[in-house]
């Protein structure tokens, strides 16, 4: 009997998974409040990190939309998703960021920001943009891109993913200079802190279960 006890707790009983509904309504959910805040971020005429922070530098730079453009850029990460975490990461990442960018894309149509300080929209887009990446993190998917190697990072080298993107985002801010004025960056800056710190404090594999 002692040694039944001591098995289980050593051994926990298996966490429930996620069903496919919870599982979809998860992502669909967390790809709302990220074309939620790069809309407002948008509204402001703010940059952020990561593929969106590129996607955004283009689309002011040449006047290029920024739902093709997102799109466009994430396209060379999903092999290396595939091959380094699986098809099922890859594709639930392809479908989400597929969504933001026609959500995106389709926000300005049904939803105008006439005026919005540019403080707001930044820590407005680093909450919700940050609490949507780990609900997609949670449901095996990301926004592509630097997250995605974030990700294996933290697999691999148990170096938090939030920080890992930091010094790809501290790199697009030092190049967003060239075409923003200095206070749009430094504003800018504040949201990306923001969702950073999110997800570095809040994001664990082992709090989750994903399917």
């Amino acid at each position: 009997m002692a040694s039944d006890l001591t098995a289980s707790l050593a051994d926990p009983p298996p966490l429930p998974r996620y069903t496919a509904l919870e599982d979809v309504q998860g992502l669909l959910i967390s790809t709302v409040q990220c074309a939620l805040g790069i809309h407002l971020l948008r509204a402001a005429g703010l940059v952020t990190g990561g593929t969106a922070g590129l996607a955004l530098i283009l689309a002011y730079a040449t006047g290029w939309s920024f739902g093709p453009t997102f799109f466009a850029v994430n396209l060379p990460f999903y092999v290396f998703a595939w091959a380094r975490k699986g098809p099922v990461f890859a594709v639930k990442s392809f479908a989400s960021v597929t969504l933001v960018s026609v959500i995106a894309d389709s926000l300005p149509r049904v939803l105008q920001i006439a005026h919005v300080h540019p403080g707001v929209a930044s820590a407005g887009f680093g909450v919700m943009a940050g609490v949507g990446l780990l609900g997609l993190f949670r449901h095996s998917s990301s926004l592509g891109g630097v997250s995605i190697v974030a990700l294996i990072v933290q697999d691999r080298f148990g170096i938090r993913a939030g920080w890992v993107q930091s010094g790809w985002d501290l790199c697009l801010f030092l190049a967003s200079f060239a075409i923003l004025p200095t206070e749009r960056v430094l504003w800018s800056l504040l949201g990306a802190v923001i969702l950073n710190l999110v997800i570095a404090l809040n994001h664990r594999r082992d709090w989750y279960v994903v399917t």
